[in-house]
C-alpha cells in the first residue's frame, strides 16, 4: 500500500512538472511572438518615417533639375516655395515617426546611422521654418521649437555614435556633423530666450537645463570653443530667468537659479539680484528672513550700496521696534567697522530720535568723513547743528540780560556759532540736490538771515 501511494504522488509530481513545462513553453512563444510583433511595429514606423525622408530628398532632386532648365526667375522662385512648403509637411509627418521608432529600442543598429541622419535632416526643416518666423516677429510654437533642438543635438549625437569612419562616405558626413553641434548649441540657448520672452518659466528652466547639460551630454563636443565658451553664458540666462521669475512672484523659481544668477558679471543686475532677495522674504511675510538676509547682505560687502540700502532698511525695522534693538544693531555695524557709513548714520539717528543732537552731531560728521557726497550724512550733520543753535535761541530769549552787549556775545557763542557749523553742510546737501529744495532751503534761509547773509537769504527759492 504504501509503495502504491509513493507512485502515485510521483505520477502526480511528473504531470504537474509536464503542464509547467508546457505553460512555460506556450508563455515563451507567446513572448516571443509579441518580441517579434514588437520589432515589427517599430521597423514600419523607421520605414515610414524614413520613406519620408526619401520623398524629400526626390522633391529636391526634382527641383534642382527644374532649376537647371528654368529661366523665369519667378517661377523658380514658386517652385521653391512648393518645395519648402512639401519638405516641411514631409518632415512634420516622419521626423515623430522615426522618434517613436528609436524610442522602442528595437532598431537594427545599422539602419540607426541612416535613420538619424534622416531625422537630423528632416528637423532641420522644422527648425528653419520656426527660427524664419522668430526673425520676422512671427508667432510661432517655443515649445516645439525647444522639443524639436532636442531631438535633433540626439539625432547628430547617435549618427556620430553608429557612423563608421573607415566608411569614406560615412566620414565626410561624421565631419558636418561635428562641425554642427556648436549651431545646435546656439539652437537651445535660442530655446532658452524665447521661453523666457514668453514668460513660460518651466519651459524656459527646462530650456536652461538642456543648455546647461550640453558638454555633459555630448561630451565629443565638450572641448569645442564655441561650446566652452558660449555666446550667451549659463549666469546670464540664470539672471534672465530670475528676472522674470520675480517679476512673476515666482519666487522658488527665483531660489532655484539665485546663486547662477549671482555669478552674471554685470553690475546692475548683480545689484538687482542681491537687493531683490530680501524683498522676496518681505513679501512672503517673513520679517525675520528678511532681515537675516540683510544683515548677511552688509557682512558680505559692507561698503557696497547693496549693503548701504539693507542698513538703511533695517534701521529703519529696528526703529519700529524700540531704541534699544536700534542702537545694539547700529553697534553691531560699528563693532565689525567703525568706518562703516550707514553705522554711524543709523547710531546718529538713535540719538536725534532721542534729540540729544551734539551726541549725533558726531556720528554724522563721521559720515561726512567717510563720503563727503553723502546727501543724508551733510543734511543731518547740519540739521543737528542747526536744532542746537535754534535750542539755544530759546533759551537765551527766556533769559534777562544787563545789556544787549551781553545778550549779542551769548547769542554769538552758543547760536551764531552752531548755525555757522552747520552753514557749510547745508550748503554741501543744496549743491548735491539743487533739485530738491525743500529737502533744504528752509533751514538754509534761517541761517542766511541770522548770520546777516541777506541776499544769499533772498535768492533762495520759495518753499
Amino acid at each position: 500500500m504504501k509503495k502504491y501511494v509513493l507512485t502515485l504522488a510521483a505520477a502526480m509530481f511528473a504531470g504537474a512538472m509536464f503542464a509547467q513545462s508546457a505553460e512555460d513553453k506556450a508563455a515563451a512563444k507567446a513572448a516571443k511572438e509579441a518580441a517579434k510583433a514588437a520589432k515589427k511595429a517599430a521597423m514600419e514606423l523607421y520605414n515610414k518615417g524614413y520613406k519620408c525622408y526619401d520623398a524629400s530628398n526626390t522633391a529636391m532632386n526634382e527641383f534642382n533639375s527644374f532649376r537647371q532648365y528654368e529661366k523665369n526667375p519667378e517661377k523658380v522662385a514658386a517652385k521653391q516655395e512648393e518645395l519648402n512648403t512639401k519638405m516641411y509637411n514631409l518632415a512634420k509627418e516622419g521626423s515623430p515617426l522615426l522618434t517613436q521608432a528609436f524610442a522602442t529600442g528595437l532598431i537594427d543598429e545599422k539602419k540607426l546611422f541612416d535613420g538619424y541622419r534622416a531625422q537630423d535632416f528632416m528637423l532641420s526643416q522644422l527648425i528653419n521654418k520656426e527660427l524664419t518666423a522668430a526673425s520676422k516677429k512671427e508667432p510661432f510654437d517655443t515649445a516645439f521649437f525647444a522639443k524639436a533642438a532636442n531631438e535633433m543635438c540626439d539625432a547628430c549625437h547617435y549618427q556620430l555614435k553608429y557612423g563608421k569612419k573607415t566608411d569614406e562616405q560615412q566620414k565626410l558626413i561624421l565631419a558636418q556633423v561635428e562641425a554642427k553641434f556648436p549651431r545646435l548649441y546656439t539652437y537651445l540657448a535660442y530655446a532658452v530666450q524665447f521661453e523666457i520672452e514668453n514668460k513660460n518659466l518651466e519651459g524656459a528652466c527646462a530650456a536652461l537645463d538642456n543648455y546647461r547639460n550640453f558638454p555633459t551630454k555630448y561630451p565629443e563636443v565638450a572641448e569645442n570653443p564655441s561650446v566652452k565658451n558660449p555666446d550667451i553664458p549659463f549666469a546670464q540666462f540664470a539672471f534672465n530667468i530670475y528676472f522674470t521669475a520675480y517679476q512673476a512672484k515666482r519666487f522658488d523659481i527665483c531660489e532655484k537659479y539665485f546663486e547662477e544668477a549671482m555669478k552674471f558679471e554685470d553690475e546692475n543686475s548683480h545689484s538687482f539680484v542681491v537687493s531683490s532677495r530680501p524683498q522676496m522674504f518681505l513679501q512672503k511675510g517673513d520679517t525675520v528672513a528678511w532681515a537675516n538676509e540683510l544683515r548677511s547682505m552688509i557682512k558680505a560687502d559692507p561698503h557696497s550700496s547693496n549693503a548701504e540700502v539693507a542698513a538703511q532698511n533695517l534701521l529703519a525695522y529696528y526703529s519700529t521696534k524700540g531704541v534699544d534693538k536700534m542702537t545694539a544693531f547700529a553697534q553691531e555695524l560699528l563693532d565689525a567697522d567703525p568706518n562703516n557709513k550707514i553705522a554711524n548714520y543709523g547710531m546718529g539717528y538713535v540719538y536725534v530720535s532721542q534729540q540729544k543732537f551734539a551726541e549725533a552731531a558726531k556720528y554724522y560728521e563721521k559720515c561726512v568723513e567717510i563720503d563727503p557726497n553723502y546727501f543724508d550724512g551733510n543734511y543731518q550733520c547740519g540739521f543737528c547743528y542747526y536744532q542746537i543753535g535754534l535750542e539755544n535761541g530759546r533759551k537765551i530769549s527766556d533769559k534777562k540780560y544787563a545789556s544787549q552787549a551781553a545778550a549779542d556775545k551769548e547769542a554769538e557763542t552758543k547760536v551764531k556759532s552752531y548755525l555757522r557749523k552747520a552753514l557749510p553742510y547745508f550748503e554741501r546737501a543744496r549743491d548735491l540736490r539743487p533739485e530738491e529744495p525743500e529737502r533744504w532751503a528752509s533751514e538754509l534761509k534761517v541761517i542766511y538771515n541770522n548770520l546777516n547773509m541777506k541776499d544769499k537769504a533772498k535768492a533762495l527759492p520759495e518753499i
